[in-house]
């Protein structure tokens, strides 16, 4: 069930607020149990061996926990603290590593040997490399003495919950727990927000992600099966699967926190407006925010992190970026991806310390400078998303020779030369580009137009009003007109 479907939308939603509100009303304390069962039947829908994997992981990740929480720090003998902890972490990453890399191994394998493919790969469970991330997090937490189990129940709840099992964000325990003696029946205060950033979502996905989908999709297809690129289709198909990623997953998190609100809980941020960041180090405190943290917690920091030099730390920017890539997905794109931000960020770093107390600082605060910065930055990020969707390397190289040709003079020429093979039929594209660009650029993001800035109100500014009800109801109607078009979520497969 996707939260973009009728299903939930008027079936699920409806009435498990309905009986969050009775159960509020009569029973409060049972409300964790109440999200527990509704995290269950979400995920059950989804398919039941599936769920058998999400609550074995539970069980015997609480187990691991608990055993970790009782052994004191100088247990002498084989079994220590630490090798308990490592083969915990070992066997959370094995489903992982079965259900998501057996099937990219074996096709390496018989690549190399000049074999033929007997091996057929397993279906991949939903949300596995989130929940298999939240949950070693906690395990490690709990080994750091950092938090400590507190009943199956409420650890079952953290690591199942609906909003954010299935594609993030990726909570901390500490972010979780301490929000559910505080839960009850919703009030308008909470109701009204919650919903407005959902719609939101919903549009993002729905309205943006979707519809310039059409044209990523084209144009990538058409690289992959050898067919003939120009310099306009290559950009127009880069650019649109940029805006569609970050509309579509910015859209998944918008609803997960508006949903998740309804019923009380606040959910971390996971997007600042990325595509307004002035470099790559900037870009990654902006972007999936929340696996970001998790790539400096769990690999940069216990890697060395930068205590070690310059060189190590570059070393260690471009290892994490590395798994952040494997971590996507099981396919060589994915590990030219992680390598090419390893080298971004690296790359960043050395100018920021070269830079600093040196006239390139004072330069970077100009307006002008700071434009042009987010300016090729984006450029950067666009560029490195087309090996991400690509699903071969040679898909990948015919996109990028067709956007090369047009930095040569590729860009210039009539509609009929420049969109010479109909990957692009008509104008469409380029105003949903244009469009995207500047609700990107121009506007505020999700959480500056509801909750407001560090500084003060955004110039777009929520509030309780007869207007933005109106526009929310557009926005809503709009979304549940093109709902037909049933789309997964791009980072389900992730």
């Amino acid at each position: 069930m996707l939260f973009n479907s009728y299903e939930f939308l008027f079936l699920f939603l409806p009435v498990l607020l309905a009986v969050w509100w009775v159960v509020a009303c009569v029973a409060r304390q049972w409300l964790p149990m109440l999200l527990l069962a509704a995290s269950a039947l979400f995920y059950v829908l989804w398919g039941v061996r599936f769920f058998g994997l999400l609550a074995a992981m539970i069980g015997m990740n609480y187990a691991f926990g608990t055993a970790l929480d009782a052994m004191p720090d100088d247990r002498p003998g084989p079994l220590t603290r630490r090798r308990l902890l490592g083969l915990a972490v070992a066997l959370n990453l094995l489903p992982l590593c079965w259900f998501k890399y057996s099937g990219f191994l074996a096709d390496n394998i018989n690549a190399l040997l000049g074999t033929r493919p007997a091996f057929t790969p397993p279906d991949l469970p939903l949300g596995i490399s989130f929940y298999t991330f939240l949950q070693i997090a906690w395990l490690v937490t709990v080994y750091r003495r950092e938090t400590r189990p507190e009943g199956f129940g409420v650890y079952a709840l953290f690591a199942s919950c609906f909003p954010y099992v299935v594609s993030g964000p990726i909570v901390r325990y500490r972010q979780f727990v301490p929000q559910l003696g505080g839960l009850a029946a919703p009030d308008a205060a909470h109701i009204a927000p919650a919903l407005t950033i959902f719609v939101i979502g919903l549009a993002k996905k729905v309205l943006l992600a979707d519809s310039v989908a059409v044209y990523a999709n084209s144009v990538f297809n058409a690289a992959e099966k050898g067919f003939p690129l120009t310099s306009a289709e290559a950009w127009v198909g880069s650019l649109a699967y940029t805006f569609q990623l970050y509309f579509d997953f910015s859209g998944y998190t918008d609803m997960a926190i508006g949903v998740a609100l309804l019923l009380g809980i606040r959910l971390p941020d996971n997007f600042d407006s990325p595509y307004k960041s002035t470099g790559i180090v900037d870009f990654w405190r902006r972007w999936h925010i929340t696996l970001g943290s998790w790539l400096r917690d769990f690999l940069y920091i216990p890697l060395g992190g930068s205590r070690a030099g310059k060189l190590k730390q570059y070393r260690n920017l471009f290892l994490t970026m590395l798994l952040g890539g494997v971590w996507h997905g099981a396919g060589w794109p994915f590990v030219v991806w992680g390598a090419l931000h390893g080298a971004m960020l690296s790359v960043n770093h050395f100018f920021r310390g070269w830079a600093r107390g040196r006239i390139p600082e004072t330069l970077l605060g100009n307006p002008v400078t700071r434009l042009c910065s987010i300016a090729l930055t984006f450029l950067c990020i666009n560029a490195a998303w087309v090996v991400f969707r690509a699903e071969t390397m040679r898909g990948a190289g015919r996109v990028y020779t067709g956007m090369l040709d047009g930095l040569r003079g590729g860009l210039i020429g009539s509609w009929e030369t420049l969109f010479a093979n109909n990957h692009v039929q008509d104008a469409q594209p380029l105003a949903l580009l244009a469009l995207c660009g500047a609700l990107v650029w121009c506007f505020p993001n999700t959480r500056e137009i509801v909750f407001g800035r560090k500084e003060g109100r955004a110039w777009l500014s929520w509030t309780p009003s007869r207007a933005w009800a109106t526009g929310l109801a557009v926005l809503t109607l709009g979304s549940l007109i093109l709902l037909s078009r049933k789309s997964v979520f791009l980072y389900f497969k992730f």
